[in-house]
């Protein structure tokens, strides 16, 4: 009696299904789907409940369930992620979509290469047991050796694939980003009028490389498993029937819907957890961009406080996500990974546990051979041959290796089936994650578009018309929700909403020769009004003075000039914004060469270009009295962090240089010779005098009053004076140095790096401001007309 597999005959898994009590089983299995369904749904609702209470929500649970509905992974979620898919693949002949194409086909070639590497797993395990040292080394040895390059070939080459495919979407996401925020100033009205982002530069590097790391994982995590499902079921239906990966499919697809009914809100806390670790990040660059004046203060133990308090907030959200991992993790591993190979075993066993035992005949041995042929391929021959020539006792053996053959391949399938149905069901569980960056990025997206056409959290429209699906910030029903409802004051209310809206009137740039404002008020994107009905009108050669107490709209009103802020009310003439130079009190200085920083916003090449020579450039540095700068750091040529190597007095005559080099129709300099010596800033205005430069000064300094020909003043209150500036009323300057035009400047002997300016410019005096301070409040008191302009002089000594 010999004892054997008649793989023909092996009962189909169906049959479970089958008997008396089928429709009972059918009947159970829809009710337990159904039930996972149902619970799902209930907690759903249940959340739900939470958040409307009573029905009365409150504005911070009405936030949250906002927040909520955009992190989900919805069809709002679809539409978003397919909006930045055009944006990574614009067309199909695109390097990317063929590195898309080359992931498939590698993803491909992988589950080819699985299904043969169980198929040589059953048969060494054929040869061990069986003794067959022949095919042993054949099988174990030879054909392993030889497939070895491709399989090493092919997982290595697809995981470069997919991290070239990550960089390639990444460079395209990131390059339409950079388009799109450094463009029409958008930087500027991102970072200063709009509150709703407050690290950009977070998301535009970290959250922007984890969206695209995340979506090009997803792609092979469910494009392979869903390739391998179609394989693996097609390899075990021939041996197994077609109820053994149907069995193990519904098995995921019911734990699938169990763990989507407890799954907690991942995509949420994904970007929470984001938006925490940008804000912990913004307290760091506040204290590497502040530290001087930190230090200065002592603030070192506030500062600690601070950044640890943003510090601990990141902690006890990881934590909090940790023991919701932790939670679903259990239940995920007990369902997914234990339970099913529970599940997988029983699968491959019962068909072998319940085939028949019969007695090895010389025609049912030719029936097991044609049989083995099914899957053995090109082994059954040799197989065929064995059981011809063979006796009883090898008939037995051959029996045991067939079935440790079938078991070894199938198990083999079985398990690779479980893990490509895991790794879908993982792949959905990471969604949630994949959603809260791609909130992330949809909500940097929409910002930058709202930005770019006027609009603002705290802004409303200039010339264009909203986007579509948005409303305007100013709006009167906006100003008034959020004051209390006390009659009197909503009544106040409605009055400064009405008015506000009225001067909210969007005006016209008109480019002309001149700078004209008619009929135009200043308002901060906080809605205050700093200014109202400006008239005035600066042609070139007259230079105006600015004066008036701080947040009156001083600054303001060059914001409007460059653009920068809304124009409300009529009209404004203005040169193009290339014949417009705005030199501020603390320059910008480029990375790069000193050449960089005297010809900033153009290039080497560009300004080549316009014929620029360096003997051009080192004679603008002569005028500055910054000869040796550029002598003592190497030339024009030389590299360094120059916030850091020129002081405050040089930086400041950098940005003249720079000023000089563009030469426009109008300069506006705001307070840009506050570190500079006396004779050093009568030399530059003059300069720029020389050059036939328009100037419009903020400036502090009495000094400066004899350079111009006009003043305006901001009273603080709305209003403002604008006059001929009277030379009886400008105070006289005693000079205590010796004057520029009979010294040269000193040589430096001794620099520290920032420390001092001397009145000659070679070196910075921190006092300086000091010294001429007090001479100018002496003089002052001598000058013709001194009461006339007690406020103004007042408020300039701000």
């Amino acid at each position: 009696m010999s004892y054997t597999l008649s793989i023909g005959r092996l009962p189909s898994l169906a049959s479970l299904f089958r008997g008396p009590h089928a429709k009972k089983k059918v009947a159970l299995t829809g009710a337990l789907v159904f039930a996972a369904l149902a619970a799902e749904e209930f907690w759903r609702r249940k959340q739900t409940a939470k958040l409307k209470g009573t029905g009365v929500q409150s504005a911070v649970e009405r936030r949250r369930q906002r927040r909520d509905r955009k992190v989900r992974v919805d069809k709002v979620f679809a539409k978003n992620l397919w909006y930045f898919i055009k944006i990574m693949f614009p067309s199909l002949r695109c390097k990317e979509f063929g590195t898309v194409i080359l992931v498939g086909c590698l993803l491909t070639a992988r589950s080819y290469l699985d299904i043969w590497v169980s198929d040589n797993g059953g048969d060494v395990v054929k040869a061990i047991v069986g003794r067959n040292l022949k095919r042993f080394i054949r099988k174990a040895v030879i054909n392993i050796l030889l497939m070895s390059v491709p399989i090493s070939l092919v997982n290595n080459l697809l995981k470069y694939t997919i991290s070239e495919l990550q960089i390639m979407m990444r460079k395209r996401l990131t390059l339409y980003f950079h388009e799109e925020y450094l463009s029409n100033q958008t930087y500027y009205k991102v970072c200063n009028l709009d509150t709703r982002i407050q690290n950009v530069d977070q998301l535009l590097s970290q959250d922007v490389d984890k969206f695209t790391t995340s979506l090009a994982t997803l792609y092979s995590n469910v494009a392979k498993p869903l390739l391998d499902i179609v394989l693996f079921s097609k390899r075990l239906a021939r041996t197994l029937g077609s109820s053994g990966p149907l069995i193990m499919i519904m098995y995921f697809l019911l734990t699938s819907a169990i763990l989507r009914a407890i799954q907690p809100p991942f995509g949420r806390l994904t970007a929470d957890e984001q938006k925490l670790e940008g804000e912990y990040r913004l307290r760091h660059s506040r204290l590497i961009t502040h530290s001087e004046e930190i230090a200065f203060y002592g603030g070192g133990k506030r500062e600690k406080l601070y950044i640890n308090e943003s510090f601990n907030k990141v902690i006890r959200h990881l934590r909090k996500i940790l023991r919701l991992r932790l939670y679903i993790g259990f239940i995920d591993s007990f369902l997914v990974k234990y339970l099913a190979t529970i599940v997988g075993y029983c699968i491959v066993s019962v068909p072998i546990f319940l085939s028949r035992t019969q007695e090895m005949d010389q025609p049912h041995s030719n029936a097991v051979s044609s049989s083995l042929s099914h899957f053995s391929g090109a082994d059954a021959d040799e197989d065929d041959r064995l059981v011809r020539t063979g006796g009883a006792k090898e008939h037995i053996i051959k029996g045991s290796e067939d079935i440790a053959a079938l078991y070894t391949r199938n198990s083999r399938l079985l398990m690779s089936l479980s893990s490509a149905i895991g790794r879908i069901v993982l792949a959905g569980k990471e969604l949630p994650r994949i959603s809260g960056y791609c909130a992330r990025v949809t909500e940097l997206e929409q910002v930058l578009y709202e930005v770019s056409q006027g609009y603002s959290e705290n802004g409303s429209n200039s010339n264009t018309g909203p986007p579509k699906g948005l409303t305007p910030v100013f709006s009167v029903a906006s100003s008034v929700d959020l004051f209390s409802s006390s009659s009197d004051l909503v009544s106040s209310r409605n009055h400064e909403a009405e008015e506000l809206s009225s001067l909210c009137t969007p005006g016209k740039v008109i480019i002309s020769d001149i700078i004209r404002f008619e009929h135009v008020n200043i308002i901060s994107p906080d809605r205050t009004i700093l200014c109202r009905d400006l008239n005035l009108e600066v042609p070139q050669g007259t230079n105006v003075l600015i004066t008036g107490p701080n947040g009156c709209g001083k600054s303001s009103l060059f914001r409007v000039l460059a653009g920068l802020w809304p124009l409300y009310g009529k009209a404004l003439y203005r040169p193009d914004s290339s014949k417009i130079f705005y030199v501020p009190q603390r320059p910008y200085l480029a990375l790069g060469t000193l050449r960089d920083q005297i010809i900033y916003p153009l290039t080497k090449e560009e300004a080549e270009e316009q014929g620029c020579t360096d003997d051009a450039l080192k004679q603008l540095l002569h005028d500055v009295y910054l000869d040796e700068v550029g002598n003592r750091k190497g030339g024009l040529d030389s590299v360094c962090d120059w916030s850091d190597v020129l002081s405050g007095g040089e930086k400041q005559r950098i940005a003249m240089a720079r000023l000089f080099y563009h030469q426009p129709m109008y300069a506006v300099l705001d307070e840009c010779t506050s570190a500079v010596s006396l004779d050093v800033e009568g030399h530059l205005y003059e300069s720029a005098k020389k050059r036939n430069i328009t100037l419009l000064t903020v400036s502090h300094r009495p000094s400066l009053w004899r350079f111009h020909e006009k003043i305006l003043r901001f009273d603080g209150q709305g209003g403002y004076t604008f006059r001929d500036l009277d030379p009886a009323e400008i105070p006289a300057i005693h000079d205590t140095n010796a004057s520029l035009s009979s010294s040269k400047p000193q040589p430096q002997t001794a620099y520290d790096g920032k420390k001092k300016d001397n009145i000659d410019g070679s070196i910075v005096e921190e006092n300086s401001s000091f010294h001429h301070s007090s001479n100018s409040s002496g003089s002052n008191s001598t000058v013709p007309g001194r009461r006339k302009l007690d406020a103004t002089t007042d408020v300039a000594s701000e």
